[in-house]
């Protein structure tokens, strides 16, 4: 049996790709803070979100709804799964 159309969003629902659904960053901003998260992360674990910040891409109040809605597309595949 396939999953749901809401089972796979949860399963590749990624914070860039919330932020650039928002609108709040563009595809090409995501790769450029993606490429600096990936390098860095073998220095420093530095989150997705506080690299998008330092850069300047977004503001913290963008940031903080884009995990909100994150959040909010898991807990609802999270119930239609009857996970909750």
């Amino acid at each position: 049996m396939s999953p749901s159309p809401l089972e796979e969003r949860d399963q590749r629902t990624l914070l860039g790709q919330v932020l650039v659904e928002l609108g709040y960053i563009t595809i090409y901003q995501l790769d450029e803070a993606l490429r600096i998260h990936l390098a860095e992360f073998k220095k420093e674990a530095k989150p997705l979100g506080q690299v998008v910040l330092e850069l300047g891409y977004c503001s913290p109040n963008q940031l903080i709804r884009a995990i909100q809605v994150q959040s909010d597309y898991r807990k609802a595949a999270a119930h239609s799964r009857g996970d909750l």
